[in-house]
């Protein structure tokens, strides 16, 4: 690419952005704000209520800054979309919008398995129809999987990723700040790949992603609800198929996709690993509905449950999912041989974190008879007051003699296993 092309791409992507920040500044001046109430609930946590139409904002961005470029490509000289990658975007814009809609509205509730049938039939339509897959894909170099089952690996990729970006939209500013960070090492990654219109594509949706993230940033005056975060996510698995199919026989596509991926992936790969393993219910069945069913144990609850705060959860993360992106950019650029020292490098801080976070343990609902050695957190809106409990170092359980009052803290909360003994000091 000369200089005027990445000028003309820079020049567009804060089209992309612009356009989103004025759309979400416009829609928040209109009723649709009180059509797309999130409401607090338990799992929640905002405390007021908050407009999911930042998903809205984040498509027509995308779509406006794609349809010009794919209209005017041939005239100002720069790589042309091609037409799979562009009616797959149209194709996503047109059902996870509509889906995302209706789910983000406060009169429908769309259940889990009715938004199952659409990911996947976009998957398929997107994979079969339009021909969008990764080709015969080289494992570092030692055997090659078929293209049929490419193709397998590549709708699962999608409806995967999808719903992985549907999970980690829980947080002021999370799921913006990983997608614009995996967005910028897939744009970054294509240009070595030698694929400027998918690096066009992608800092097209990191620039809408920006543009929502200037309302979305801690304290959040929005959301991008699942419309925003279907949409994104599919465009990060889009992409890295795109990335995966240039890479060709190369051996890197394996550990290049799920590094570009970063933090969503991690997310899945945990939450369902700690909810196998926390089910206490027998029976394939029982275990696959124990991990379908939500909890408060993802990633940013448990930042939030051990004191940070919304800006400090997100630049941890932040810090974090651009050290994975790093690696795949590192790993598209070194040789096959040097892919494993790049992994083990890699698995240090990311290792590190998740002890850090309590891999493997559980956040439980507590009963008001609570067993011993498990910290009751009192609910936020209530103050608990005149409560002296000191925890025994030695084999933490909790003394109950310093008890002065214990006020009625009302329905059970949610708490947290303690590996760790600790002093807990005096409530107020």
């Amino acid at each position: 690419m000369s200089i005027i092309q990445y000028l003309i791409t820079a020049s567009f992507t804060l089209f992309a952005a612009l356009t989103a920040g004025v759309a979400i500044h416009l829609i928040l001046h209109t009723k649709l704000v009180f059509l797309f109430a999130d409401t607090p609930d338990h799992r929640k946590v905002h405390s007021a209520p908050i407009p999911r139409v930042g998903g809205i904002a984040i498509i027509l961005a995308m779509l406006a800054a794609t349809l010009v470029w794919y209209a005017l490509s041939p005239r100002i000289g720069v790589a042309p979309i091609p037409n799979d990658i562009f009616l797959s975007i149209l194709a996503a814009a047109t059902s996870l919008g509509a889906l995302g809609l209706l789910d983000d509205s406060k009169f429908v509730n769309i259940r889990v398995r009715h938004k199952l049938v659409v990911v996947v039939a976009l998957a398929l339509a997107t994979v079969f129809v339009f021909g969008v897959h990764p080709g015969a894909i080289s494992v570092f170099g030692l055997f090659v999987i078929p293209e049929a089952a490419g193709k397998a690996i590549a709708a699962l990729w999608i409806v995967g990723l999808i719903n992985a970006y549907n999970l980690i939209d829980g947080l002021d500013g999370f799921a913006g700040t990983i997608s614009i960070l995996s967005l910028a090492g897939i744009a970054a990654v294509s240009l070595i790949a030698g694929c400027p219109s998918a690096a066009a594509l992608s800092l097209f949706a990191a620039g809408a992603a920006a543009g929502f993230m200037v309302h979305n940033a801690p304290p959040a005056r929005v959301f991008m609800g699942d419309t925003g975060s279907c949409f994104l996510g599919y465009v990060v698995a889009l992409l890295t198929i795109r990335v995966a199919f240039l890479m060709g026989e190369s051996g890197k596509a394996p550990l290049v996709m799920p590094l570009l991926a970063g933090i969503p992936i991690l997310e899945v790969f945990v939450t369902i690993l700690r909810r196998y393993f926390s089910a206490n219910e027998r029976g394939i069945g029982r275990t696959l509905k124990y991990i379908v069913t939500a909890d408060s144990s993802h990633l940013h609850h448990r930042f939030l449950f051990r004191g940070f705060s919304h800006l400090e959860t997100c630049i941890l993360v932040g810090v974090l999912s651009a050290t994975i992106v790093g690696g795949a950019v590192c790993a598209a650029l070194a040789p096959l041989p040097y892919l494993p020292w790049i992994a083990a490098y890699l698995a240090v801080p990311v290792a590190v974190s998740l002890y850090k976070l309590g891999l493997g343990g559980r956040f439980r609902r507590i009963s008001r008879r609570r067993p011993a050695g498990v910290r009751e957190t009192p609910p936020p809106v209530m103050a608990v007051a005149d409560i002296n409990i000191r925890v025994d170092k030695v084999d933490n359980r909790i003394d109950t003699n310093n008890i002065v009052s214990r006020p009625d803290t009302g329905n059970a909360v949610d708490g947290a296993d303690i590996n760790n003994k600790t002093d807990a000091g005096t409530a107020a």
